[in-house]
């Protein structure tokens, strides 16, 4: 039986220290009693995001809160040595949150949301902050599913143009383009131990124009091609992580 994982914003080197007695935050709790069930001394793993994980058991609860005990580190690394950047234009909500979820699962290191010529959704100020706690909680919901044990950086969205201008200059730009003739196969050197961190862009619904593309274009982000085929934002996302992640990374 697969034990489950749960994520705890807070740093457990102090709890250790006075007697690896942890009380479970409240939405974890109601996970793991109300929802999975558990039952004292039954096995969990819980993270916080700094590296490695703990192996630990059900305690004690009652309906309001419950209490773990932590058994033993388990300094493991699930991370991709390939640092990569998903710069991703604003889509449908929906697709929004599947395309975090799978980068993640994938193994992405930040995402970018970005606002382009074509993003048909724009969030108010007002609701940036619940939005932004919205895709929190997908990203680390999928690296306790994932078996990930630090965070993805999730960003507030910006525009292209200004994304352009805080690219840096060891970072290796990507775009996926339909109208590219350049195939990743034939960028850099996979034999190469890569220290510069991967940016992937990926355009809205309908594309990025021909203005954001010569935009990309001059300030050396390589167009990329994925065949003849035209995919949906959230299928080149899925297919652009995977292809870096084989060709540099630990696919």
């Amino acid at each position: 039986m697969k034990i489950p994982r749960f994520y705890q914003n807070e740093s457990f080197s102090k709890i250790v220290a006075e007697g690896n007695e942890l009380a479970l935050s409240v939405k974890n709790h109601r996970h793991a009693i109300q929802v999975l069930r558990l039952k004292r001394e039954e096995k969990l793993i819980i993270f916080d995001g700094r590296g490695g994980e703990y192996l630990a058991h059900i305690k004690d609860f009652d309906k309001r809160k419950s209490s773990i005990q932590l058994e033993s580190f388990i300094d493991v690394s699930r991370e991709s040595p390939l640092l990569t950047t998903l710069n991703l234009a604003m889509i449908k909500p929906d697709k929004m949150d599947f395309a975090i979820q799978k980068s993640v699962e994938l193994g992405i290191n930040s995402i970018q949301p970005l606002y382009c010529e074509r993003s048909v959704i724009k969030i108010k100020a007002s609701r940036l902050a619940k939005k932004m706690e919205h895709w929190q909680g997908i990203i680390i919901a999928a690296c306790e599913q994932s078996g990930r044990t630090k965070i993805p950086e999730i960003r507030e969205p910006i525009s292209l143009a200004t994304c352009l201008k805080e690219k840096t200059s060891d970072s290796l730009g990507l775009v996926m383009l339909p109208t590219a003739e350049a195939q990743l196969k034939n960028v850099g050197d996979p034999e190469h131990d890569l220290d510069q961190t991967i940016s992937l862009y990926i355009g809205p619904e309908g594309g990025f124009t021909d203005h954001e593309e010569n935009e990309m274009l001059e300030n050396n982000i390589k167009g990329i091609c994925f065949g003849s085929r035209i995919l949906r934002a959230e299928t080149a996302v899925i297919a652009g992580i995977t292809a870096i992640q084989q060709r540099w990374g630990d696919c």
